[in-house]
């Protein structure tokens, strides 16, 4: 009987000690609301500004990614610029708003 309430109280205690006293958010800018300090980068010119990754054969888009550590400057914008069929997804860059596309399935 003793041996019994001693592991149950070790036990508890362990799992007491488990649990972080403070829970810290994933992004807490997001939490916060708050806006990031850092300069907003413009994307270099052979910088992808997203990609959408499609089902290969019916290049169908399943995911549309945005690049997070950059946006295109003022008169462009990320539209489709690459086929790339190895990865299974459409490159986006930033192009200037009356630029060249790739047309896809979708569009």
């Amino acid at each position: 009987m003793n041996r019994a309430l001693f592991i149950l109280l070790a036990l508890c205690t362990l799992t007491a000690a488990l649990v972080p006293r403070h829970r810290r958010a994933i992004n807490t800018e997001d939490e916060n609301g708050a806006t990031s300090s850092k300069p907003i980068e413009i994307c270099a010119p052979r910088t992808p500004c997203g990609w959408s990754i499609y089902r290969p054969g019916v290049k169908l888009i399943e995911v549309n990614i945005t690049n997070t550590y950059c946006v295109c400057g003022v008169g462009q914008i990320c539209r489709i610029t690459v086929d790339d069929e190895n990865t299974s997804a459409f490159v986006h860059h930033c192009t200037a708003k009356n630029g060249d596309t790739i047309e896809t399935p979708e569009s």
